[in-house]
């Protein structure tokens, strides 16, 4: 990731050179001279097709690590400070009973699971219920009173789910942590309680591009945006217990057009992607005296697969157009406009050097992990 930069210089230093689109050989014998380490894996140039958009649709809509949709709901296991509501028929009346005539008896039915995760029952003592199903709890319950009981018959219910959590932090309009109960939440549900959008409801306050699910350790970079527009897939995402959803800011939701735009431009995302010729349309188009439209380049510092890429389009061409109207741009990309003819070294430096921070907080982000 950290030789994006590099190979954006190099881009430049051999349009400039041979003054004609450069060949996929000719950039794989520059780039092992200039970076060794790059000849190992290098970062091909894929030139933007029909057949490219294709594929990189049927990417976006696998976007989702299958752990997280082969995850199913099991049913909800009591744990520390839950509170569990006994009722044993016959047993419970006869206490209530007692009660109503004086007697010095507290029928309290609701037992909070202790730190260590046991309940103590009259007549059945200490029972060990963290980790438990309430259907478990009501045959131990069951077995431990037939003691003292004839035929004892017992329900068992959660009044109070205080055990285990769902957090929800950053750009929501309720962030916090949710109760995980009995009853199965999608990630759907979780987002839209939470409320990700402004008074107006339209404009979102965070990233939805870019939301970050956090399980077992690992982090997962969501597109929920995208998955909203285009599927249902994301009402089959449950959550568990320890699930963190975090919206980041949009502060670094934008894609950047630099080179020889007649207005290079950082435009911010909203709800929706860009393509490619509405972000060019955005910086005014290519500049007629110093652009050459065969050399426009587009980096991903990472794919949704964690992968720096870079693609070529051909602007200088109606079919160039067309297809740039259906290549569309990811949050963090950057439009690199080549030149005709030689340029200025300092000029290109000039254009570029305000990305390096950039890219190399694109390096540090967290990849997704399967």
């Amino acid at each position: 990731m950290k030789y994006l930069l590099i190979i954006f210089l190099q881009l430049s230093l051999i349009s400039c050179s041979l003054g004609t689109s450069f060949k996929l050989n000719e950039i794989k014998s520059f780039k092992g001279a200039l970076i060794p380490e790059l000849s190992k894996d290098p970062i091909l140039i894929e030139k933007i097709s029909i057949d490219l958009i294709k594929r990189e649709i049927e990417k976006e809509s696998l976007n989702l690590p299958l752990n997280l949709l082969n995850y199913s709901p099991e049913s909800y296991k009591v744990g520390s400070g839950d509170v569990l509501f006994i009722y044993v028929y016959g047993e419970t009346e006869r206490l209530s009973a007692a009660l109503a005539r004086g007697a010095a008896i507290n029928p309290v039915f609701e037992k909070i699971v202790r730190d260590d995760g046991t309940i103590f029952y009259p007549n059945a003592g200490i029972l060990q219920v963290s980790g438990k199903t309430v259907e478990e709890i009501r045959l131990i319950l069951t077995n431990a009173l037939s003691k003292v009981l004839n035929n004892p018959q017992i329900d068992v219910s959660v009044t109070e789910f205080k055990s285990q959590k769902i957090i929800v932090s950053g750009n929501f309009r309720s962030s916090g942590s949710i109760p995980v109960t009995s009853v199965p939440v999608t990630l759907t549900e979780v987002i839209a309680n939470a409320n990700p959008f402004g008074d107006n409801g339209q404009r979102p306050l965070g990233d939805l591009t870019s939301v970050k699910f956090t399980r077992d350790g690992y982090t997962y970079d969501i597109d929920y945006e995208y998955l909203a527009r285009k599927s249902q897939i994301q009402n089959y995402i449950y959550l568990k217990d320890g699930d963190v959803i975090h919206l980041p800011d949009n502060s670094e939701n934008q894609v950047h057009v630099i080179g020889e735009a007649s207005n290079p431009i950082s435009i911010n995302l909203t709800r929706e992607t860009i393509p490619l010729s509405l972000a060019l349309g955005k910086a005014k188009g290519l500049n007629q005296s110093t652009a050459r439209g065969k050399d426009v380049y587009i980096l991903r510092p990472k794919d949704i697969e964690g992968k720096p890429r870079i693609f070529k389009s051909d602007m200088s061409s109606p079919t160039g157009y067309l297809l740039a109207g259906e290549f569309n741009l990811q949050s963090k990309d950057i439009v690199f406009i080549g030149t005709a003819g030689v340029t200025s070294w300092s000029r290109f430096i000039n254009q570029v050097i305000p990305f390096t921070d950039f890219i190399n907080s694109a390096e540090n982000t967290d990849l997704i992990k399967n």
